[in-house]
């Protein structure tokens, strides 16, 4: 690897992963793709990970509409909690979960 390479490698879509905030968010986009959800894009709803940095938890956002947002936080919480994360609803948004990962976040990609 030269110093010109991400530390962590690449994710989905050719995404550098520079840092272990990189790493730990691209796992849980992995976690959460795997169990069938989708990314937030221009064309559709889905998925957003942020945070993160300095042991603050991430927040996980479903960019959908209320009613679908209810059934996909469900779905998230299932996937993330097989592999380990520790999880909380958002008390100040309630279309966002908070996660930390516990242990090796390497372990479920």
């Amino acid at each position: 690897m030269s110093d010109d390479d991400p530390q962590f490698g690449y994710g989905a879509g050719g995404r550098p992963l520079w840092t272990v905030r990189d790493r730990d968010a691209e796992v849980i986009r992995t976690v959460l793709r795997k169990a069938g959800s989708r990314k937030f894009s221009e064309r559709h709803g889905g998925f957003v990970v942020e945070g993160g940095q300095d042991g603050a938890p991430f927040a996980i956002a479903c960019a959908d509409d209320a009613d679908i947002a209810v059934r996909e936080l469900a779905r998230y919480e299932e996937a993330l909690r097989k592999v380990g994360y520790r999880l909380q609803r958002d008390p100040d948004d309630d279309q966002t979960l908070l996660a930390w990962p516990t242990g090796d976040p390497m372990r479920s990609s």
